[in-house]
């Protein structure tokens, strides 16, 4: 595990989650994955990936998996968020936090997930957010900015 000195890594991280499927239903994590990268040599220094069993498993609709294939069976032997808490709060907390749309989408899970769990959430240094950077930069005409179309437009 990296020290937690100045915490100059870079945190890329992704989560999959659950798709809501009635008003007023929220989102699910149901993996959470991150890299840290020593931003002056691009080195990985540490990696955690891991699936998460949702409180409630019929959060997993055929929406879900349809969208990230992870069904109930491939999480119904994972750990609760609140088990892997403690080591998404290290990895985020006081980094630059980087992905593809986690501004809009990734970070708020990660908060929610902190508030159901009554813990306070990791908070970043920093955010660099891939699809703002391309959005930016080649607009629409890189498509519908999802990350298959992004990898077969470059």
């Amino acid at each position: 595990m990296v020290s937690s000195g100045d915490r100059s890594e870079i945190a890329f991280f992704d989560v999959e989650t659950s798709v809501p499927t009635r008003p007023g239903q929220g989102f699910a994590i149901l993996e959470f994955g991150a890299i840290l990268v020593c931003p002056r040599k691009l080195v990985e220094l540490e990696s955690y990936s891991t699936l998460v069993r949702p409180i409630d498993l019929s959060l997993i609709s055929t929406l879900s998996v349809r969208g990230n294939g992870i069904s109930k069976d491939a999480v119904v032997s994972s750990p609760p968020f609140a088990n892997i808490a403690d080591r998404v709060y290290d990895i985020l907390h006081g980094r630059i936090w980087a992905g593809h749309n986690i501004v809009r989408f990734d970070c708020a899970r990660i908060r929610e997930a902190f508030a159901e769990i009554n813990r306070p959430a990791p908070e970043p240094k920093g955010t660099i957010d891939s699809l703002a950077l391309l959005t930016q930069r080649f607009g629409r005409r890189a498509g519908d900015m999802k990350m298959a179309t992004l990898a077969t437009y470059f």
